[in-house]
């Protein structure tokens, strides 16, 4: 078993730090270039900015910035303040794990229709998280080596940092296991169903492994390069995996569908066997409609063509006197109609041919 405290070994797990960060800079470029479509998309607009994308990217970003500090660190060769340097790396590195934790958490708390009973336990939760890993960002040290010309930590607290990292793994459980309760009580199991349960999963999965290791270096305290080589690593696969769900979930909701009008929801049902059911929206069926509009102009009230129908209104257009002519003439009748004791009707007698012409101009 090698001397994990001699100046060779120390040497040797140095040069594997610089190489593993070298790798996971390129990894996560990599990343960043393959899923660039989601910024593009909000840029142009085509996908609509919400506030919990804040969270996305700080996990998206912090770790770009943890990654190429730490490069800096490892690359320098004149003299610097490393202790500031080590700072911003450890800040940007827990910002990002703190967003990713929160981005999930989120969802999750969305799944549960904001409950109460959920959102003020997992509110608790995430606070202490932040504390927790807000404290954990400033108790790396680390000072200049002339000898060396390089930066070098020489105190850090292994206990604490394994608080951090289990405490990170119970949290990423707990919002597992809300997420997967949230998601049982729904007795319909659809493509969003299944996306959410595997995202859930393997988030949990993938980061409670990245998580697993740095925590038990952390323990076995070999020496200050071995309690911080893996922290980076259990970070960016963090993030990776927190901003692909996110991705594929907004992905998702911005696909078309066609909904047939006659199943849309009519009458609430209960999806849910265990407890209230979880609230869907309603909607409630209309027929469809077919709206024609003619268009009337002033053409159209011009004397009638030869072709149309023989009425008392084809040589004239219908305008205030033929409409007076008429009316006299209904009166007249209707008078006649009235003097007759068999029938039964409403006598119209105008006092003036101004009324007279009022009255018609209302009833055009």
């Amino acid at each position: 078993m090698p001397n994990w405290s001699s100046a060779e070994e120390l040497a040797k797990d140095s040069e594997v730090f610089i190489r593993l960060l070298f790798s996971l800079f390129g990894l996560y470029c990599w990343e960043l270039i393959s899923t660039i479509g989601f910024e593009w998309s909000l840029i142009r607009g085509t996908r609509k900015f919400k506030w919990p994308l804040v969270f996305f990217f700080l996990a998206r970003y912090c770790i770009v910035w943890a990654l190429i500090g730490l490069l800096i660190s490892f690359s320098v060769k004149s003299e610097v303040n490393c202790n500031a340097l080590y700072t911003f790396n450890s800040f940007c590195g827990n910002m990002s794990i703190l967003a990713a934790s929160t981005s999930l958490m989120l969802r999750t708390i969305a799944l549960w229709e904001r409950s109460l009973k959920v959102v003020i336990p997992l509110g608790i939760l995430c606070l202490a998280h932040w504390g927790l890993l807000w404290f954990g960002m400033f108790i790396v040290h680390a000072e200049w080596v002339p000898e060396e010309a390089s930066c070098s930590v020489d105190k850090t607290n292994h206990t604490f940092l394994s608080i951090n990292l289990f405490y990170t793994m119970g949290f990423d459980l707990i919002v597992f296991c809300l997420t997967f309760a949230a998601l049982i009580r729904t007795e319909a199991r659809s493509g969003l169903w299944k996306m959410l349960f595997n995202d859930g999963l393997v988030y949990f999965l993938v980061t409670a492994s990245a998580n697993c290791l740095p925590a038990i270096l952390n323990i076995r305290d070999l020496n200050i390069t071995m309690n911080v080589i893996a922290t980076v690593p259990a970070a960016t696969v963090a993030s990776i995996a927190a901003c692909r769900a996110v991705i594929r979930l907004q992905g998702y909701a911005s696909k078309d569908a066609y909904v047939h009008s006659e199943s849309l929801i009519t009458n609430e049902f209960r999806l849910s066997r265990f407890g209230p059911a979880i609230k869907t929206p309603r909607y409630n069926t209309r027929p469809e409609i077919h709206v024609t509009t003619d268009q009337i102009v002033m053409q159209d009230l011009s004397p009638a063509s030869e072709t149309a129908v023989n009425t008392p209104y084809d040589r004239a257009p219908f305008d205030g006197a033929n409409g007076l002519h008429h009316m006299k003439k209904a009166e007249a009748e209707a008078s006649l109609e009235s003097q007759s004791p068999t029938s039964h009707g409403i006598h119209v007698q105008f006092v003036s041919a101004k009324e007279a012409d009022d009255f018609a101009a209302h009833a055009v």
